[in-house]
């Protein structure tokens, strides 16, 4: 899923960078900056940086399948912790000594490295026709193409555990009252209801995201970004709401525990739901391979709104302008939008970005992308109305949910936060 983004700590590090670059003549706007050719039938190395590092046995089988289709290409795949790897990428950028390959967060994160002068135009190297117009939208600055989601999308949405869920006789819940239900049962049953792990603000970034998207839909929430509508209206403050009531179900000891310990407690049943996303899938099953998931859209107040999903893409990898090796890079990347890596994504981490792709054989992945059709909203950090939201919710959830803030006061800073669009 999404992956612990602070987009202030982002953004005044992109702004830094902006300003080193300044003072560095920038190669110009395409060129290529391979310094060398390697001789014929030389082995060149591409290093290759990313955030996921639960994944990296199902991304390095697919990096398998194409160094045996081009035997002079070896990508060095290095994962590096979510919340080390934005702290590393960019003090590497500054310095001229990242990767050749490296992923940037679509959105404000994209544009201020292409800003900087740190990434290939790949507008003139690299046809997208295969991707999806989500992934294209993504891939673009201002028209022009940067970076490539190759490891595919994420939709956000409400797991739980068919075997907790068969034993109590529950039903998937479709709506707030269902869901109380259902979670008092479980709780009087000595089953914690729900896993979210609090200490890092990720997983209540995202339940407070979900809650409001079932009463926004996409329409309203392009209305938030405009400021037609505020977080603290009548029909919004519920979100908030919800958020302080259902504090009670959290599994034990929610305020401590970290996205990533909590997603591997959830693995084990130590709660009976989670929010999470596609991408949290691969991660459930290494964690523990007889897991049994079902998922459904997380429910909405009854009567108002729909269940909803919300979606995101994966870091888009981008050539960094330093690199050695622009052409085989450039080969890597057009061979990552093709149908066979295209089926690995989708079929062993999460939902594809490839035209005409779906997961073979993955029912929690079918029931996911189903979830989606009802009521999917693109995630707010994405945008730069609403990218703070996040950081407000980490410096502030604890304190909604130990009354330290009202929930009134909670929609407020959410509200305060927000840059509503002049468009």
């Amino acid at each position: 899923m999404l992956r612990a983004r602070t987009t202030i700590v982002v953004t005044i590090m992109l702004i830094a960078s902006l300003i080193l670059a300044a003072c560095v003549p920038a190669a110009a706007p395409g060129a290529s900056t391979t310094q060398s050719q390697p001789a014929a039938g030389e082995k060149v190395t591409l290093v290759m940086w990313h955030n996921h590092p639960e994944w990296k046995s199902r991304v390095q089988a697919i990096l398998d399948v194409f160094e045996k289709e081009n035997p002079t290409i070896h990508i060095d795949l290095q994962e590096i912790p979510g919340p080390d790897y934005t702290v590393k990428r960019n003090t590497a950028m500054t310095a001229g000594e990242g990767p050749d390959l490296i992923a940037f967060s679509p959105g404000s994160e994209l544009r201020a490295a292409r800003d900087a002068g740190y990434i290939v135009d790949l507008t003139d190297l690299i046809k997208i026709d295969a991707l999806n117009s989500s992934a294209k939208d993504a891939a673009k600055i201002d028209d022009k193409v940067y970076a490539l989601p190759i490891l595919g999308l994420y939709t956000v949405a409400l797991y739980y555990h068919k075997d907790i869920f068969e034993k109590y006789k529950l039903t998937p819940p479709t709506n707030w009252d269902e869901l109380k239900a259902v979670s008092e049962k479980l709780k009087a049953n000595g089953v914690a209801p729900m896993m979210v792990p609090a200490q890092d603000g990720v997983i209540p970034f995202f339940l407070y995201m979900l809650v409001a998207s079932t009463i926004l839909k996409a329409d309203g929430f392009e209305k938030v970004r405009q400021g037609k509508i505020k977080l603290t209206d009548p029909e919004l403050l519920p979100a908030a709401q919800f958020l302080h009531d259902f504090y009670p179900y959290f599994a034990e000891g929610a305020l401590g525990t970290k996205y990533v310990e909590g997603k591997a407690l959830f693995a084990h049943g130590r709660a009976a739901m989670m929010e999470g996303g596609s991408a949290d899938f691969a991660g459930f099953t290494e964690v523990n391979p007889d897991v049994k998931l079902g998922v459904v859209p997380f429910p909405g107040p009854a009567g108002v709104g729909a269940p909803s999903t919300v979606t995101g893409m994966e870091a888009p990898f981008a050539i960094n302008k330093q690199t050695k090796h622009l052409d085989q890079a450039v080969v890597f990347l057009q061979w990552m939008l093709t149908k066979t890596p295209g089926q690995m994504v989708a079929d062993h981490i999460t939902l594809p970005t490839i035209e005409g792709v779906t997961p073979s054989d993955n029912p929690a992945m079918q029931e996911m992308i189903r979830a989606s059709k009802s009521n999917d909203v693109r995630v707010w950090y994405e945008f730069p109305e609403t990218g703070a939201i996040g950081d407000v919710i980490r410096d502030h959830g604890q304190e909604l949910f130990t009354d330290a803030i009202t929930p009134q006061k909670f929609a407020q800073l959410l509200q305060d936060s927000i840059k509503p669009s002049t468009k």
